[in-house]
């Protein structure tokens, strides 16, 4: 029954609460390279979802990067499930670097559980020789060894996944009488059971996959009982015979028991399915699932493969398909009984919604309906709960039902006005173009300087002129300068005076060796020079020594001194000599162990800049648990956070409404709730204070200005940056439209409460650099 042929089955992951994706990255694409089927499920990943993966996949072997502690207890846990479900023959491997120490990685080689690479097997083996290595040990696992299908003695159901999983790899790989008698042996449901099959398919790019998660997700949502499976291919490459399997890693609704996925490559099919597919969906209709989705890899414009095995074909497009004209060769509108426009956020989808449509209606001759009752159904599968795909199940759902005489239930979908899905990119479309509008405003600005700049300084030098002139009698010719000075100086923007009159003003302050400014109506006294040891004094703001009018009036326009527009230097004009800029970075184990620490650090000091690292799952918004390759992670790299009793025990013994105190916090995908309970600490310590002070508990209207006061007066800032965290880090919770609009509710929180003392944002630039960014993509 082995096929010595069969390509080597991996599973590809980064480790839970891992946004570190670079190296799993690699590893696949030189497992690809090396002939391996690759099913790449992306980053922060479980071992339950790793686990599952395997079972579902039947794979060979799994390679895990762990960049973030707790390797032990994931490759533990995951070799946990496997065994227990069967399935201890997967082979696991992966690597961290430096963060997986020699000890680890010899507990983890003498229990069997993986093989650990570590930077000294880099240096000796490189890259590929690891994966090579690797492959050898994986090469002695035989999914086809007849020991294996041994279980396979009496009928299976749809909720036995390991079970399932083995009978597709036989659909996959063993002759055809080997598999039909498997077949008739594990059948549970009679072959006159109604299961339909609904085949997907479309361009590449579409989002087939996404569209699949969210239509699984309205199936469970709608029918919790109902158990479906998604059969999935993808294109072999045929220079190296390796594949990425890669629609998993866009299937969040996998968590469900009832849903099942298999990936299978196209290998010698030479076409958008798999030659096994016909196979896998007797398996699957054999064991009594209730719904069978297909997908293809990417179709050109005469491909229409999936109608051999669909009794329900679904078309997947975006606008870009071309003229107009091109819709006239898809082969997909004349077979298909459900037309998706995904993506349909996107400029021009409404233009193409039209043509689409009257291009079906011409196909079908269907001239005595509307082209609107066409069922060409617009999407946007990255919106979080997205209408439009609310109606595409409902249509899906009407046509099963209608057709097959089954009972799916489709929740009404609340659609705009318009009867489309709501529209609302976090840029609206006549903002799209506002980085081009502030490239030309800023290059407008620049040549206005330079121009008045010049006017200015040829001013000065008709001056001088005119003066030395009328100091040596030449009255006319000075008066004739004089004319021409007053001429210049009427087309030269009042504030361009001021501006030059501001800098007199400032440069004789600045000289005198004080100086004052103003924040929030109270004036600051400063020392505008430092004195050194030698008796040296040196300017704590150095302003240019020229006295060309044009040079004074291009450094105002382009630098200035801090505190004035345009604010390169900052947006005061002195650094604070009360309280050193400097943080107290601290987030280690436990809130109590925590707060010891801060007290340590701001032991003697005048000041409390107390900064908070926090720990995995805390970054990513998950409790602390005791699965093990969540509590690997606990208290791991950072404090772990997830009440508010524990936040207040975190700055216990400090005021966080006091003047020397403020706090920052490093979080970004979860940073809503930790926000919000670090206001509600601050909010709770004013309260102690009040009671301990009044010996009573505030009155309601009490309680509201303590509350409006602390949330006026608490100092700190939150990092918060989504978009670093969608370019750099990997850490979003939610999808950066959502993640975008939930930082514009924050700021309107901040303005409705008046906070005037913390950031809501702290722009992390430098991330975004490291991950490859340059200033431009940056901005």
């Amino acid at each position: 029954m082995a096929d010595a042929r069969m390509p080597l089955r991996v599973i590809t992951a980064a480790a839970i609460f891992d946004g570190h994706d670079a190296a799993i990255g690699i590893f696949r694409r030189i497992l690809q390279s090396q002939g391996c089927e690759v099913i790449h499920l992306g980053h922060d990943r479980g071992a339950d979802e790793v686990a599952r993966a395997a079972i579902q996949e039947d794979a060979h072997a799994v390679a895990i990067t762990s960049y973030q502690g707790g390797a032990v207890e994931m490759f533990t846990h995951t070799r946990e499930i496997l065994e227990s479900n069967g399935f201890g023959h997967v082979f696991l491997f992966g690597g961290g670097g430096g963060t997986i120490l020699p000890h680890e990685i010899e507990h983890l080689k003498d229990k069997q559980i993986g093989r650990i690479y570590s930077p000294d097997d880099g240096r000796s083996m490189g890259l590929v020789g690891m994966v090579q290595d690797a492959m050898r040990q994986a090469r002695d696992i035989d999914l086809m060894e007849s020991s294996r299908f041994e279980s396979l003695d009496s009928p299976i159901t749809a909720d036995d996944h390991g079970s399932v999983s083995k009978m597709l790899t036989m659909a996959e790989n063993s002759t055809n009488g080997d598999f039909a008698d498997a077949l008739a042996r594990i059948r549970s449901v009679v072959e006159s059971e109604v299961c339909p099959v609904v085949g997907v398919t479309g361009t590449g790019g579409a989002g087939k996959s996404s569209l699949m998660d969210e239509v699984m997700l309205r199936i469970r949502r709608d029918n919790p009982e109902a158990r479906v499976a998604l059969l999935a291919t993808d294109p072999t490459r045929k220079k190296t015979g390796g594949a990425l399997l890669g629609d998993r890693i866009r299937m969040n609704s996998l968590t469900d028991s009832n849903l099942f996925m298999r990936s299978f490559a196209s290998r010698d099919s030479g076409r958008e399915i798999a030659d096994c597919i016909d196979r896998a969906i007797e398996v699957c209709k054999a064991v009594g699932f209730d719904l069978i989705l297909v997908e293809t890899s990417g179709i050109g414009q005469g491909n229409d493969a999936i109608t051999e095995v669909a009794d329900v074909s679904m078309y997947v497009t975006t606008r870009e398909y071309g003229a107009p004209s091109q819709l006239e060769k898809l082969a997909a509108l004349d077979f298909s009984d459900i037309v998706v426009l995904n993506k349909f956020d996107r400029p021009g989808a409404e233009d193409a919604l039209t043509e689409i449509r009257k291009q079906f209606q011409r196909n079908r001759e269907a001239f005595d309906q509307s082209p609107e009752s066409m069922p060409v159904v617009p999407t946007i599968a990255s919106q979080f709960a997205d209408a439009g795909v609310d109606r595409l199940w409902e249509s899906l759902a009407n046509i099963l039902n209608e057709r097959f005489e089954t009972s799916f239930v489709a929740a009404e979908p609340r659609l705009g006005i318009d009867g489309l899905p709501t529209r609302e990119p976090p840029i609206p479309p006549k903002r799209q173009g506002y980085l081009a509008e502030v490239a030309s405003a800023v290059r407008g600005y620049h040549q206005r300087t330079k121009e008045v700049s010049e006017s200015v300084r040829l001013v000065q030098q008709l001056e001088a002129a005119a003066k030395q002139m009328r100091s040596v009698g030449n009255n006319s010719s000075a008066d004739d300068l004089e004319s021409e000075v007053n001429q210049i100086r009427s087309t030269i923007p009042s504030e361009a005076w001021d501006a030059l009159n501001s800098f007199e003003a400032m440069a004789t302050a600045y000289s005198s060796g004080e100086a004052s400014y103003t924040v929030r109506g109270k004036e600051i006294p400063v020392k505008t020079t430092h004195e050194t040891m030698s008796g040296t004094k040196v300017p704590r703001v150095a302003l240019p020594s020229s006295k060309d009018w044009g040079e004074r009036l291009e450094w105002i326009r382009r630098e200035n001194a801090p505190g004035s527009f345009p604010f390169t230097g900052g947006v005061f004009p002195f650094r604070r000599q009360d309280e050193l800029p400097v943080r107290m970075f601290a987030g280690e184990g436990s809130a109590e162990r925590t707060n010891k620490r801060y007290h340590f650090l701001s032991q003697d000091q005048d000041f409390n800049r107390l900064s908070v690292a926090f720990d995995s799952p805390s970054l990513y918004g998950n409790d602390p648990r005791e699965r093990l390759d969540i509590f690997g992670k606990v208290c791991e790299s950072g404090v772990s956070i997830s009440t508010i009793e524990e936040m207040d025990r975190l700055f216990e013994g400090f005021d966080l409404c006091a003047t020397n105190t403020s706090v920052s916090m490093t979080i970004n995908g979860n940073y809503w709730w930790h926000l919000a309970a670090f206001f509600n600490v601050a909010i709770r310590q004013q309260t102690r204070k009040f009671v301990g002070e009044k010996g009573r508990p505030p009155t309601k209207g009490e309680a509201s200005e303590i509350r409006s006061r602390t949330l006026s007066t608490v100092r700190g800032t939150v990092q918060a940056d989504q978009l670093k965290e969608a370019m750099g880090q990997n850490t979003l919770v939610f999808n950066l439209d959502t993640a975008l609009k939930m930082m514009g509710d924050v700021a309107e929180f901040y303005v409705d409460n008046d906070v005037r003392n913390h950031y809501f944002v702290s722009i992390s630039g430098y991330h975004i650099d490291e991950a490859g960014a340059n200033p431009i993509t940056q901005s």
